[in-house]
């Protein structure tokens, strides 16, 4: 058949135009099938506002029992800044073994280890006290701040990994992204692939020090333009990291829909989130209420829970199951 010209061409392809291609032309998108959805059942955001608001260790056992059963890959239990009905401040009044063993034990007789615990190592009189629940096997994975004192997340960092903990670097804005780089990643102590990495912003802070210093998410475009800048930072340092993002502040959900989309995998829980919704004031109920609407968001966006040994894989921990 001859070359046909260029006005013969475009007659042709006028006479057999059609509104869409075919659809195998749409290849489908890299968005992972499986989504780590942790849950971080601390009372934190509502102060004990209700029962369903855990600030006792039965309440936390309780959340966690129940989130577990759900489906949670694993759960994030931290006592810091929490006082219980009895007047104890959880995070300075029992040594982190003890106060951590009566909620983790209990856990490990009912579902051995079809959970991945998730501890704070950041309260106690010493270095040693706050280690102490990496050093006693307490803790699979412990988050530390890269805006952390030097001083004491570096030493914090290697100790955790000499004890098989997988060390969550926690971010809060792009600034520790760099210090993560400059701190963690340029001196040799972390290493990719699969560096295990949560980000936690669009909470107010008292406070400029970049300990805690956070990103202002006071609209849905801040809110997409903070995360996808520091997950493209934490890409450049590992291209293969697993990243979580919390749900936290007024934009909760929209934060966890997001990275949801984005193939992220998710923590929820009522310890960074109060508000149902950002444009409203509903409050959420509970822990498992947040859990089961993040795993059916999941699913409607094609996304099936990981169970705590495909979780385990993605952040280079061995299987337990």
């Amino acid at each position: 058949m001859a070359t046909p010209s260029l006005w013969e061409a475009a007659s042709q392809e006028l006479a057999e135009y059609a509104f869409h291609a075919d659809a195998s032309v749409q290849p489908s998108w890299d968005v992972p099938d499986r989504i780590a959805i942790n849950c971080a059942v601390a009372g934190r955001a509502g102060a004990g506002s209700s029962p369903d608001y855990p600030v006792d260790v039965e309440e936390y056992l309780d959340a966690a029992s129940q989130v577990i059963e759900a489906g949670a890959c694993g759960v994030h239990i931290d006592f810091t800044w929490v006082t219980d009905s009895k007047g104890r401040r959880l995070d300075k009044d029992l040594p982190p073994t003890e106060a951590y063993g009566l909620v983790l034990e209990p856990l490990r007789e009912r579902f051995g280890n079809g959970f991945v615990s998730n501890v704070n190592v950041l309260n106690g009189g010493s270095f040693e006290e706050c280690m102490s629940p990496a050093v006693a096997g307490q803790a699979e994975v412990a988050p530390c701040a890269a805006g952390h004192p030097e001083a004491f997340v570096v030493p914090a960092v290697r100790a955790l990994q000499e004890h098989g903990v997988s060390p969550e670097i926690v971010i809060h804005s792009s600034g520790e992204v760099e210090l993560a780089k400059r701190r963690l990643f340029d001196t040799g102590l972390l290493r990719g692939p699969r560096t295990n990495w949560i980000i936690l912003y669009g909470l107010p802070v008292n406070v400029g020090r970049t300990l805690i210093s956070g990103a202002w998410a006071n609209d849905t475009r801040s809110m997409a333009t903070h995360l996808f800048l520091m997950v493209e930072q934490i890409r450049q340092l590992d291209p293969q990291a697993a990243i979580t993002v919390c749900n936290a502040g007024r934009a909760g959900l929209y934060i966890t829909t997001l990275a949801t989309m984005m193939g992220l995998n998710i923590r929820v829980g009522l310890e960074d989130s109060l508000w149902k919704h950002p444009n409203g004031d509903e409050i959420n109920k509970s822990n498992l209420e947040l859990f089961t609407r993040a795993r059916t968001m999941a699913a409607e966006l094609g996304r099936t829970p990981a169970t705590a040994d495909e979780y385990r894989a993605m952040i280079g921990l061995p299987a337990r199951g």
